[in-house]
């Protein structure tokens, strides 16, 4: 299963805990919303990126950023990623950081890739290399942007309710907006090709931030069973939501013997969790170093069964 990536706007927390609640899901990187328009339009900035950034980092999540475009004409294109890279280095977003395009609004041209390019080369030469294209798929399927033709090579790609992104070749799929996590529903992607998990910290980062810098999270550690199921360990409590029965059972599989049933409240205390093709599962430490395990969301549309603690 590709490492999951989620995106953040002044919609959601900014918060420590919110931030632990998503590495405690499986995610590996944040990209926040930094900017929408130009100094000279929408002038808009994300009230929350700064703390976002922050906080996302000290529970040791990986973040890059995004801008939401207004332009339309490749010099506009040019005075909204002046504005966006502007803020990126304001907050502290390093060259590692993947600076990300989100193009989806009716103000942009019918056909824009020339001007996403305009943008997106701008980007590039304010010092970050590492640049990314977003929009729903239709965009692609109806040429408004044509990929053999973009900078941005990567493609972050948003296509919802269906099993696969509908365009070839895309390295990160945004395949919910709608993901809960800690109550709360955000945008999440598989990111097939690493491009934002996978990425390198270099000297150039720094977190602006007025408390002492965190301690670095030690990454958990993983192994694969021998049903080919990658595990990660993390002591953890869930608790069964309303109206939910839950199944313990002697494997991770839908198939697998039950040995008991968790009603709405429950409290499960695990060690473990994977994500398998059709639930994420978490581990029960039970007697004579045995385990039990409960599914506790859907890996296909990310629904929570209950929360965690």
């Amino acid at each position: 299963m590709a490492n999951l990536v989620m995106d953040v706007s002044g919609y959601q927390p900014d918060t420590v805990s919110f931030f632990q609640a998503a590495k405690n899901a499986g995610v590996k990187a944040v990209i926040v919303k930094l900017t929408q328009g130009s100094a000279d339009g929408d002038a808009y900035v994300n009230p929350k990126a700064q703390a976002q950034i922050n906080n996302a980092r000290a529970v040791g999540l990986l973040v890059h950023g995004y801008h939401y475009a207004r332009f339309n004409g490749n010099q506009d294109a040019r005075n909204e990623a002046k504005w966006f890279t502007d803020h990126a280095k304001k907050f502290g977003l390093g060259p590692e950081s993947v600076l990300a395009l989100d193009i989806e609004d009716k103000a942009n041209a019918k056909y824009a890739t020339g001007d996403a390019n305009a943008f997106l080369q701008a980007v590039k030469d304010a010092g970050y290399p590492k640049v990314d294209i977003y929009s729903m798929a239709s965009w692609f399927w109806q040429g408004r942007l044509n990929a053999s033709q973009l900078i941005a090579k990567n493609k972050w790609v948003a296509n919802y309710g269906v099993s696969q992104p509908g365009v070839d070749n895309v390295g990160t799929w945004q395949f919910s907006s709608n993901y809960n996590i800690a109550g709360n529903g955000v945008d999440m992607s598989y990111d097939f090709s690493g491009f934002y998990t996978n990425a390198t910290i270099t000297p150039e980062s720094k977190t602006v931030i007025s408390t002492p810098t965190p301690k670095p999270v030690a990454v958990p550690k993983t192994w694969v069973d021998n049903l080919g199921d990658t595990w990660h360990a993390e002591d953890g409590k869930f608790i069964v939501g309303p109206n939910y029965t839950l199944h313990l059972r002697w494997g991770a599989r839908p198939s697998a013997s039950v040995i008991g049933v968790f009603t709405a409240g429950s409290v499960v205390k695990y060690d473990a969790w994977s994500r398998g093709k059709e639930f994420v599962y978490v581990r029960q430490p039970r007697a004579n170093g045995q385990y039990g395990y409960v599914a506790v969301r859907d890996s296909k549309t990310g629904e929570a069964f209950g929360k965690f603690e």
